[in-house]
């Protein structure tokens, strides 16, 4: 466990030092979409609450060991309450997609499977005789809630990937981009977004304490992430 956490942290000092993300921007005149499927399979099945700073990190394994049987309590909890609040993330998203896509005038529908082996994009299609132009490949490699450090607030959290991927030949990217809600640090050319402060909770039973709310936080970020997708596509 100590490994896993030098190995983080390493990671995110090197993180720091990377160069400049660079994403492939979208000519809509030159890709003739009109037809847009929104991959499904978008989001993971539960959510992480990770505290960034915390007190176990002072102490070596112990403090590690500790830290991590904390941390999978705390997810337990809060994804035990979004269920009690019959809260689905995937299908939220994926309809904001396909809404605000046919508001910015392409036709626009969810499209049924395959699941993701990975949190990583795909790289086949289903085959359909309605076949759209272009699929648009949204998926969320982790969200949930992030406080800095002890004592700090909980505030939703969201890191994606989007792509819009030829239909008759997946590995033609028409548009591609990175979007982050809340992260834990700034990367460089990644489209950052900033927390709604509208959420922000105290601590673990606050979070609890109102699982709809809880479930707003999370609703809220994940839409603010498909509104800056599909503003890619303009």
């Amino acid at each position: 466990m100590r490994h896993i956490v030098l190995a983080a942290g390493l990671a995110v000092s090197l993180s720091a030092c990377a160069s400049t993300y660079v994403g492939k921007p979208y000519d809509r005149a030159a890709a003739q979409v009109s037809t847009v499927g929104v991959a499904d399979d978008s989001v993971p099945a539960k959510i992480t609450a990770w505290e960034v700073a915390n007190a176990g990190s002072n102490f070596g394994l112990i403090g590690a060991l500790a830290n991590a049987s904390i941390t999978a309590s705390r997810e337990a909890a809060l994804n035990e309450a979004l269920t009690g609040a019959g809260f689905d993330a995937e299908s939220k998203l994926e309809a904001r997609l396909a809404e605000i896509l046919t508001a910015e005038g392409y036709a626009a529908s969810v499209v049924a499977g395959p699941d993701r082996d990975k949190r990583v994009h795909l790289t086949a299609f289903p085959a359909s005789e309605t076949r759209p132009d272009a699929y648009l490949d949204l998926v969320v490699t982790n969200y949930g809630y992030l406080s800095a450090g002890v004592g700090q607030p909980w505030r939703p959290t969201v890191s994606a990937s989007v792509r819009l991927v030829s239909a008759t030949d997946a590995t033609r990217v028409l548009m591609e981009n990175q979007i982050v809600y809340n992260g834990m640090y700034v990367q460089r050319g990644v489209i950052t977004l900033t927390p709604n402060p509208d959420y922000a909770f105290k601590n673990r039973e606050d979070m609890l304490s109102d699982p709809n709310r809880l479930a707003a936080g999370l609703e809220d970020a994940l839409n603010q992430v498909a509104d800056t997708a599909v503003r890619l596509l303009k």
